[in-house]
């Protein structure tokens, strides 16, 4: 692996003609291209990061756009991002990397989801290339405005960056604000082909919800990277939730008919809602900048007394900001239908 990393560490330093020096989270300077043309997401939160701030900058994807939870229709995405080549994940569940093809791709810069369970691992595999990196807070809700910030300042896309957080900051006031008063409202959030897997109460995948107002129902410690973890039905009659918020379409239509989850409380009374995936899913898998608009979602969903917003109105705004798609009654309608 040496003697063909070399060559291509070389070929990608004459891209860096000029350089400037940035001062990541942990306080230390780094040297990044003053230009980054290339950019690699290490991990999917950081692509679809990248994808609001400049998706012409991306070289490639750790997954498949379209997936089990993510809708990726060209309806909303551009062409050139559904066509770029899946290089692979340090995270499994899907194509695993390999340095020396991502080296072909000749990227200036590495973005790295610090929050990230891995990212030890994948700072040391992407050291062994000396691409330069920048790493990126992503986890909580908060973040999401300095991620806007850092990732737009890293990549010469501080104008827009400085746009998406500041408005990424007023809705996350706002919502934070509209809920603060509320006792949360008690969740379930249904994963996996029967609604039987789950995450555990502070795990990043449930962090829109919980900053929107809810409680999660299944206290547990993460077993794994991927989370998942598996509950019994019998569990789930115990927690008894308020709220179920269900990851798939076709397991959402199974469980509303049927006739064991229909003595759940949150069945009985209508709330089980499914998570709208278009373009990219709105809470998680990845947690996306998507979460702007998700939260939103979720606060009128868990306290629609207290939050209340034109929702319609709010995802047309969404939509035109950060994926320059100015939606229609008709497919905003459609989007909102999910939780139905």
């Amino acid at each position: 692996m040496k003697r063909l990393l070399f060559p291509l560490f070389a070929l990608t330093l004459t891209t860096m003609v000029s350089a400037k020096t940035l001062i990541d989270i942990d306080g230390q300077k780094v040297t990044l291209p003053d230009q980054s043309d290339r950019v690699f997401g290490s991990s999917p939160p950081m692509n679809y990061l990248l994808y609001t701030l400049n998706p012409d900058k991306m070289i490639g994807l750790n997954f498949k756009a379209k997936n089990s939870n993510n809708g990726a229709d060209g309806e909303f995405l551009d062409k050139k991002f559904l066509s770029l080549p899946v290089i692979g994940s340090f995270h499994g569940g899907g194509q695993s990397i390999n340095l020396e093809t991502l080296m072909t791709y000749k990227p200036q810069l590495v973005l790295v989801w610090q929050d990230d369970m891995l990212v030890q691992t994948v700072a040391r595999e992407i050291e062994k290339t000396k691409i330069p990196t920048f790493k990126i807070p992503f986890r909580e809700i908060t973040d999401m405005p300095r991620a806007f910030r850092l990732a737009g300042n890293a990549i010469g896309e501080e104008k827009r960056g400085e746009v998406l957080a500041k408005y990424s900051e007023k809705i996350i006031a706002e919502v934070k604000s509209g809920v603060s008063k509320e006792k949360p409202i008690r969740y379930y959030y249904a994963e996996g082909t029967d609604g039987l897997s789950s995450e555990c109460d502070k795990s990043f995948h449930v962090e829109a919800m919980n900053f929107a107002g809810g409680e999660n129902v299944h206290k547990c410690q993460q077993s794994g990277i991927l989370g998942l973890e598996k509950i019994t039905f019998e569990t789930l009659l115990t927690y008894d939730p308020d709220v179920i918020i269900v990851q798939n379409s076709s397991v959402f239509f199974d469980l509303k008919n049927d006739p064991m989850w229909k003595n759940l409380r949150a069945v009985k009374t209508g709330r089980i809602h499914l998570v709208p995936v278009q373009p990219f899913n709105w809470i998680d898998r990845p947690p996306s900048f998507m979460r702007v608009i998700g939260i939103q979602w979720l606060a009128t969903l868990f306290h629609p007394k207290t939050y209340k917003v034109d929702l319609t109105k709010r995802t047309k705004e969404f939509y035109d900001l950060f994926l320059h798609v100015k939606l229609s009654d008709d497919q905003t309608k459609k989007l909102l239908g999910a939780k139905q």
